[in-house]
């Protein structure tokens, strides 16, 4: 049973690495390499979902395959036909796990409304720890903070600010007051970020240089 636990971890430790795709602005591209460092670090302390029959991963983990198979040789179709089929029929956390890697497709191919939808779907799943649920939202956040209406967003990043995802949650909020030319509020942003001791180191570098293009000092 350790097995099976151990392979869907390292799974999800996978896919948390390849979600490092995701963008920001281009304007600041260059600070978007280290968003999710954070998250990868927090995945890999993942323990499971709890009891999983050996059966159901088998089958399971077999259509996983068989969907990251088809992604690797470029057949999108392909792809998320099987990983859409185990989002919606899967069992022992694969619909989850699933469910992200659909939403990467969905969001490279330029779908990113149907990419938004299924974070949505998956944080609204009530047998995943809050934490991933949480994630499903940054992971959200960080498709609608290039252009989305800024109400709207900030709906999506302030739940995320009394979170576990609270200091990637305050540089998202940072960088949608820059986008929108709120100079001193981002410099407030990144203070903060700067300021709190238990910012990641990664994140309070960034933070610390953000805070010097908004006008803050470093």
């Amino acid at each position: 049973m350790a097995d099976t636990g151990d392979q869907l971890l390292r799974e999800i430790e996978e896919d948390a690495r390849r979600e490092q795709w995701l963008r920001l602005w281009r304007a600041y591209g260059r600070y978007a390499v280290g968003v999710v460092a954070a998250v990868i670090v927090t995945i890999a302390g993942y323990t499971g979902y709890g009891a999983l029959r050996e059966a159901e991963l088998s089958d399971n983990g077999h259509a996983f395959w068989l969907a990251d198979r088809a992604a690797s040789l470029g057949d999108d179709d392909e792809a998320l036909a099987h990983f859409d089929s185990l989002v919606r029929d899967g069992g022992a956390g694969y619909p989850y796990l699933a469910g992200l890697r659909e939403a990467r497709i969905l969001a490279r191919r330029g779908d990113r409304e149907a990419a938004v939808a299924l974070y949505d779907r998956l944080a609204g799943m009530d047998e995943v720890e809050s934490r991933y649920r949480r994630l499903a939202e940054f992971y959200a956040v960080m498709l609608t903070v290039d252009d989305g209406e800024r109400g709207a967003v900030m709906a999506r990043i302030e739940p995320l600010l009394r979170g576990v995802w609270r200091h990637s949650a305050m540089e998202m909020k940072g960088l949608l007051e820059l986008r929108d030319g709120e100079m001193s509020a981002a410099a407030e942003t990144f203070r903060a970020l700067v300021g709190d001791p238990d910012t990641p180191a990664a994140l309070r570098g960034r933070a610390a240089e953000l805070l010097s293009i908004a006008g803050g000092g470093a």
